[in-house]
């Protein structure tokens, strides 16, 4: 967990290791978040939220969606189960997939706040944390 800024709880979910540097850096020179939890796999993260309580669960998970041993899709099948999560956490798909059928895929799960092509740009990450859309 990294301290940092007054805003909002984040978890990042994604293998991309220098990308997750780039949005954690991002994060913290623009005092974006409260802490910053980060997973290199979706089963860690699923680990995770399930044993969080109330006061411990993020505002918004920013989620990869191809990793290796459990895909975005896998961990969005988990979370629809897990009420406390769907019903209270902001979760966005940034993905380099192009495909449509993915996007209609991610968007089927209702609790999903956004599908995005990443790298997000840095303006557009401030955006996602500090505005509700």
């Amino acid at each position: 967990m990294i301290e940092c800024g007054k805003y909002n709880k984040v978890v990042i979910i994604d293998d991309d290791k220098y990308l997750v540097e780039l949005y954690i850096k991002i994060l913290e020179k623009k005092l974006l978040s409260n802490y910053l939890v980060y997973f290199d796999n979706a089963i860690e993260g699923i680990d995770f939220l399930k044993n969080a309580k109330k006061n411990e669960l993020p505002d918004y998970i920013l989620l990869d969606l191809y990793m290796p041993e459990m895909d975005g899709f896998g961990f969005l099948e988990n979370i629809e189960k897990l009420n406390k999560i769907k019903n209270s956490v902001e979760i966005y798909v940034c993905t380099a997939s192009k495909k449509e059928e993915d996007r209609k895929r991610v968007m089927e799960f209702p609790f999903v706040s956004a599908f995005m092509e990443k790298p997000l740009e840095i303006n557009f990450l401030e955006y996602l944390i500090t505005e509700e859309i």
